[in-house]
């Protein structure tokens, strides 16, 4: 392995490039503060009052009172709008009131259906057993309007046979009325 060359005319601590950057903005801040006369740039901001140092004994005593101003502008505002948060959150709690008794109302009113469905429901099952009983009743009274047709039938025919057999003398007549010889 071959030794690196280094450069013996810097001292060892430049050699790196960050060592290099660090010593440099070391240099420009010294140099900065040796510096005799110190002038800051202006903004175009309004909300923004930069300091201004052209002169080392400025009166700041008309900054001072323009950024009191301000401030009570400021604390001014905060009270306005403390004012209005507090008006808004009086207002949110009048209309919870009623939101929560109809809420509560609600419920109740869910429970009050719930138990009326279920007093219904036994009625209902009695209604729809009945109308299965009447459907039944209607197909016996059919039944029985059939026999009954049936029975007037036989019966007709029972009455035409007695007939018959009164108007022949029947048998045991024709028996009874034959002459002894």
């Amino acid at each position: 392995m071959k030794p690196k060359r280094t450069d013996s005319t810097r001292p060892k601590i430049f050699q790196s490039p960050a060592a290099a950057a660090a010593a440099a903005s070391v240099t420009a801040a010294y140099a900065l503060a040796k510096s005799e006369k110190l002038e800051f740039i202006e903004t175009d901001d309004s909300n923004f009052e930069g300091v201004r140092e052209n002169n080392p004994v400025q009166d700041f005593s008309i900054e001072i009172n323009a950024i009191r101003e301000e401030n009570k502008v400021l604390v001014s505002s905060v009270a306005k709008v403390k004012a209005e948060n507090s008006r808004v959150r009086e207002k949110i709690d009048e209309s919870m009131v009623p939101t929560s008794e109809l809420s509560t109302e609600l419920h109740s009113v869910q429970g009050q259906l719930v138990v009326e469905r279920s007093r219904c429901s036994k009625p209902e099952a009695q209604i729809a057993e009945l109308q299965k009983r009447l459907e039944t009743s209607h197909s016996i009274e059919d039944e029985v309007q059939q026999l009954r047709r049936q029975k007037s039938m036989v019966d007709r025919n029972m009455e035409m046979a007695v007939a018959q057999t009164q108007g022949s003398g029947g048998v045991c007549r024709w028996i009874a009325v034959t002459p002894n010889t």
